[in-house]
């Protein structure tokens, strides 16, 4: 049986869960405030979240022993979490208008 987190890795996978929440936290939030208030020098603190998100996130997948099609999944879920806020922006302001 293949185990899910080698015991010696268990407080490098903790940590990397929790890069992984702090950094989508401050995907989003530093891309709507970007959006909201219109500033351009946050969208560049917006791309070096996600791109703090994109390695902590193949990071955690590589301590859980995810490997193939399993990291194909991860990468067509960081794709789908790099659109969302910009989707998102653009139904609120197509249903505020």
């Amino acid at each position: 049986m293949v185990e899910p987190v080698a015991l010696e890795h268990f407080f490098l996978f903790f940590f990397a869960a929790a890069l992984v929440i702090f950094a989508a936290l401050g995907y989003a939030l530093t891309y709507s405030f970007a959006r909201l208030y219109q500033k351009r020098s946050l969208l560049y603190w917006a791309g070096l979240a996600y791109g703090v998100l994109t390695v902590s996130v193949f990071w955690l997948a590589y301590l859980a022993n995810l490997h193939g099609f399993w990291s194909i999944l991860v990468g067509m879920l960081l794709v789908g979490y790099g659109l969302a806020p910009v989707l998102i922006w653009h139904l609120c302001v197509a249903t505020h208008d």
